[in-house]
This record gives structure tokens, sequence and C-alpha cells, in this order.
């Protein structure tokens, strides 16, 4: 007799975090969401380390709100992991909306000047930015992996896809 109050408990709780907006997060889940666009700035830069921000444009396809309890992201060059890091901070992706997330990234010169040194010869350097969205859920956190690739040209410095190169 306890036994089934207790499952007919545990029942209700669960339909009601679902019926208050659970199914429409969930919903939200049948869809990825997508890079439209990354563009990178020099945020600031002493004798140590120079921060670059990547500007992550992000779209939701989906018909459900995606709240984003914060990120991973991992920099790659060449193939290579370079540096790496987190963030809490959350976000709300509205259906078929987007929002801009700023990845700030670290780098320490002395390994950025090791990593130019080995490329100095070539004109530009592929990299490629993984970013790991942290959806909230209420089944738990759910992880969305997002790629981008793309090519920094050192002289002059400017971004773009890698397939443009000449």
């Amino acid at each position: 007799m306890r036994r089934t109050i207790g499952l007919w408990v545990c029942a209700l709780a669960a339909a009601a975090v679902f019926g208050s907006g659970g199914c429409r997060t969930v919903q939200g889940l049948t869809t990825k969401p997508q890079v439209q666009s990354v563009t990178v700035t020099v945020g600031s830069f002493d004798l140590r380390t120079i921060t670059l921000r990547f500007d992550v444009e992000l779209l939701n396809p989906g018909d459900g709100e995606m709240n984003v309890a914060g990120y991973e992201y991992e920099l790659q060059i060449e193939g290579r992991p370079f540096t790496a890091g987190t963030s809490g901070n959350g976000f709300a992706l509205a259906p078929h909306g987007t929002a801009r997330v700023s990845v700030p990234v670290a780098l320490a010169l002395a390994d950025l000047q090791r990593t130019l040194a080995t490329l100095k010869s070539r004109g530009e350097v592929p990299y490629r930015l993984a970013v790991t969205l942290l959806i909230d859920t209420p089944l738990g956190v759910y992880r969305f992996p997002l790629t981008k690739d793309g090519c920094v040209s050192v002289f002059p410095p400017a971004v773009r896809p890698c397939a443009e190169r000449s």
C-alpha cells in the first residue's frame, strides 16, 4: 500500500515538472543549435598575455526555448589543443532566435610565440573552436557540442574560412 502511494507521488511530481514548462524545454532539444558565425577580435594584451574574444552567434532552429547554464570551450591550432576553459554565464536561446556568446580566450605570449614561430612561413593559421553548451532540462544538464573551423591571417590580421585559401 505504501509502495503504491509512493509511486503515485513520484508520478505526480514528474507530471508537475513536465507540465510547468518542462515539455517545452525537452521539445527544444529535438533540434541542435547551430553556429551561424564566429568573429575574432583582440580584447586586451600586456607583456605576458593576449586575450582574444571569439564572438559566436548561435541559432536555435527549434520550437522550444533553450536555457543555457554555461559552456565549455577548447581552442585548437593546427589540430592540437592550445587552450581550454569553462564559463558559468547562462543565457536563454529563444525559439527560432539567435544569441551572441563571447568566449574570451587568454593566451600566454610565450606559448603563442612558440606556435607562431613554427607557423611563420605561412600567412594564416587554421583553428578549431569547440564549444559545448550546457543546456538545463528537467532531466538534468544536457551537453550540446558545437565546432567551428576557420583561419586567422597573421599579417594582416583577418578571419575567414580555411576553404577560401588561395
